[in-house]
């Protein structure tokens, strides 16, 4: 344990009091490989620890042990010691004594990897784990998620799941192949959009290609064979069953349009209202008679319903006007288009000089060739989407398979009484109802997009969950409930077996802390390492199992700069 104590009765009352006693996680954690920003206490106040050498060495799963140096001052550069028994004190060790001196950072996070072994969370490193077995303040607020996992959940949650005793690689294959379908399904997407207006049938074009390919065939055999007789015909054909008939189509249908439009502008004449209400009242008293005054009104509202009809209609109607003028205007430029294309056919049937016939069928030829070429760029195209098509459907078959393996290697764990999972959730039930009295539960499920979910809650008689989990005492005996069921149900595996557990005491009930202490002591009795920091004021009762000397390892206080972590004032 490592105690940070208040001397002095002006701090009592202080919220923080800066000994150090939180800081010492983020101490191990450099020794630990932790990555180190110009935001890390360490480089934010290198006038204070720019000469500080740390040093912290491990017990192997083997029995041997490894001492790891880093200095802040060079940080990048990492010495290992390898030795059969503890050697307390490595400081003075010359440079050559090292098993290993200065390596570089990535391969000594390497390095450190293969002396750990620990083959209980292949293939991830010892790094991606670590915050379950050094848990800080920040560490808390969520049982699963830790503070370093700001990521996206693939960066965080199949590891979870292979600590689990889950097989890891279901649910990484199910976010690959998430990524996989997104990705396949935005360049689906892009390229429909490219492709929108043209034909959507990749046979039809094939069709189209082929057709095209004869005609080009069949005109340049004319070409070689100075023979344009099959073009001469083909031109009366244009002109007869093609330009002629559009543009008699054509005519009849701008004739049609000019007709409405007569019909909309005469529309547009309102007839106007003579009844005069005022004139018919005055008439009507000068003849003596009585025009009362109800009467008056409800002409009047007959006349402003009338009004409001006629301009509703004429709106209607000016909207419609200028939409078949529009329609008129481009008829007329259709016409336009197909009178001079009809022009240029009845000259070339009346020319008699081969040569202009000669230069025409070259020209269609070329024509007919760059359709070709269009055509085959859109089949290109049109491939393409298929392809992606089929690759998107593939994908999601895939992803559809994942969700049945998930929900079996799940459905499996949860009901085998020999898996790590069902002894993780045995074990963490267990304090938690030695600790509380309470119950409590842990669960992992998929959600709606097969995806895992952790939870934990404490329920009551009737086995509904409760909201005691969201406080903060609770959810900090959750997080250090979790820790500790993880590393007993490895004990017999390739895995750490320590915990840190920053403020385990805080806000807590004596009896509760009484019990916490026990349970913690019986999982070290087992040969888990736990290490905690506690504030004198939160310490359990001194009474029959409350804490010896012999527990805690270091005495912080605020009684001058000795009493402090590093052995100088806060910062």
């Amino acid at each position: 344990m490592v105690l940070a104590e208040i001397r002095l009765p002006e701090n009592k009352s202080k919220s923080s009091h800066n000994l150090g006693k939180s800081t010492l996680a983020r101490v191990i954690d450099f020794c630990l490989l932790g990555g180190i920003s110009n935001e890390h206490f360490l480089k934010k106040r290198n006038d204070l620890f720019a000469e500080f050498v740390f040093f912290l060495e491990l017990e192997l799963l083997d029995g041997s042990f490894l001492t790891i140096r880093r200095a802040v001052e060079n940080a990048s550069k990492v010495s290992f010691s390898l030795a059969s028994a503890t050697q307390p004190d490595l400081t003075s060790l010359a440079d050559d004594d090292w098993s290993h001196f200065e390596l570089p950072f990535a391969k000594a996070k390497s390095l450190l990897d293969g002396y750990l072994d620990l083959r209980d969370i292949d293939p991830w490193k010892f790094r991606n784990a670590i915050g379950y077995f050094l848990r800080t303040q920040a560490d808390y607020d969520d049982v699963f998620k830790l503070q370093r996992h700001a990521g996206l959940d693939k960066d965080w949650k199949p590891i979870l799941a292979r600590i689990l005793g889950l097989d890891a690689s279901i649910f990484t294959n199910r976010y690959e192949l998430k990524a996989e379908i997104d990705v396949k399904a935005a360049l689906l997407a892009s390229a429909e959009k490219d492709a929108k207006g043209s034909e959507t049938e990749p046979a039809k074009v094939d069709a189209l290609i082929q057709l095209r390919e004869a005609d080009v065939t069949r005109m340049q055999n004319e070409l070689d064979e100075f023979d344009f007789e099959g073009f001469d015909a083909r031109k009366t054909t244009a002109i007869v069953d093609q330009i002629d008939s559009q543009i008699a189509v054509l005519n009849q249908e701008r004739y049609s349009l000019s007709h409405s439009i007569a019909e909309l502008e005469r529309g547009l004449v309102a007839d106007k209202i003579i009844f005069d209400p005022e004139k018919a009242k005055s008439l009507f008293e000068e003849a003596g008679i009585n025009f009362p005054d109800q009467v008056k009104t409800d002409f009047e509202q007959l006349i402003a319903f009338n009004k409001a009809i006629t301009e509703e209609r004429v709106e209607y109607i000016r909207e419609e006007l200028a939409s078949t003028k529009a329609e008129i205007a481009r008829i007329t430029v259709e016409l336009k288009v197909l009178n001079a294309r009809r022009r240029k056919n009845l000259e070339y049937l009346r020319s008699e000089d081969v040569f202009d016939k000669y230069r025409m069928l070259s020209a269609e030829v070329a024509k007919a060739a760059a359709e070709i070429g269009l055509l085959k760029r859109q089949h290109n195209t049109l491939s393409d989407i298929q392809d992606k098509q089929r690759e998107l459907r593939e994908a999601k078959a895939d992803y559809a398979k994942t969700q049945s393996l998930a929900e079996w290697a799940l459905k499996e764990a949860r009901q085998d009484h020999t898996s790590l999972l069902y002894k993780i959730r045995e074990y963490f039930s267990g304090q938690l109802k030695d600790v509380l009295g309470r119950d409590a539960i842990l669960s992992v499920s998929l959600n709606g997009e097969g995806n895992l979910e952790f939870r934990t809650d404490f329920v009551d008689g009737n086995e509904l969950s409760t909201s005691e989990a969201d406080g903060t005492s609770f959810k900090k005996l959750l997080c250090v409930a979790f820790d500790l069921a993880i590393v007993r149900a490895h004990m017999e595996g390739a895995f750490p077996r320590f915990v840190f557990h920053d403020g385990i005491f805080e806000l807590l009930d004596p009896r509760p802390k009484m019990n916490l202490l026990e349970s913690v002591r019986s999982y070290a009795d087992l040969g888990i390492q736990s290490i905690i920091t506690v504030m004198d004021f939160d310490l359990p009762s001194n009474g029959d199992g409350g804490f010896d000397d012999e527990d805690i390892i270091l005495r912080l206080h605020d009684d001058g700069a000795q009493g402090r972590l590093f052995h100088f004032d806060g910062w």
